[in-house]
């Protein structure tokens, strides 16, 4: 079947990848692009995470985490989160929380509640794209596009580097890519759910590439369904 942007067929993308790959800056410029919905799910892991951290709760503290899922209306406004209204997408996107991310995202009850989150947002939705690690696989696995991004951890770490200098936040090139690395192999290996390639997905490596390039690039497959 052909897509036609102009013809009203609804449409869900997948962009699944490794962690600074690019996922989210890709999917937010593509949605303004295709105009489509955007759900950033590594922002509700990072705000979770932001939580915990912020409150010291225990990790394995499974009722007041959830209590706190539950209890909260997560939404995204002009690609920045909120959470009960207040917009909390500058702490998230600190180092402290990516370095502790993966250890939240990788709890089965954690992942069980924020995949309800995302899935009630795609059912309610019309066009929409959704990054993530498992989002063609688990969350959307009948999405009609599924790409994975990715490009080599010595790649991932200078952009990395690069947005977080531009942030003021002091960093060290090498430690960014050890923990890239370390990141890597903790989603591939997690019990549940963990980073891995969907059998239709498909994969474009970024090394070589700039963003507009690979925003041009999801664009032409998904409106020519190449």
């Amino acid at each position: 079947m052909s897509f036609s942007l102009t013809m009203g067929v609804y449409m869900k993308i997948a962009i699944d990848g490794p962690a600074s790959s690019g996922k989210s800056t890709i999917a937010k410029l593509l949605s303004k692009k295709l105009k489509f919905e955007y759900i950033d799910t590594g922002a509700l892991y990072r705000a979770i995470t932001y939580i915990i951290n912020k409150e010291n709760i225990d990790l394995q503290d499974e009722y007041k985490i959830s209590n706190i899922i539950n209890s909260s209306i997560f939404r995204f406004d002009k690609n920045k989160l909120y959470m009960n209204d207040i917009c909390i997408e500058t702490e998230i996107r600190k180092n402290i929380i990516s370095k502790k991310v993966s250890e939240v995202a990788a709890q089965p009850y954690i992942r069980i509640l924020i995949n309800k989150v995302i899935r009630n947002t795609s059912d309610n939705s019309e066009n929409i794209i959704i990054d993530g690690r498992d989002i063609g696989t688990v969350v959307l696995p009948d999405a009609n596009f599924k790409i994975y991004l990715d490009a080599s951890p010595k790649i991932r770490a200078k952009r990395r580097y690069i947005e977080l200098i531009e942030k003021n936040e002091p960093v060290i090139l090498e430690k960014l890519e050890e923990e890239i690395i370390e990141r890597d192999y903790y989603d591939s290996n997690r019990a549940v759910d963990p980073l891995k390639i969907a059998d239709d997905a498909i994969i474009i490596v970024t090394d070589d590439m700039n963003i507009g390039q690979v925003v041009n690039k999801i664009y032409d497959l998904v409106n020519n369904d190449l």
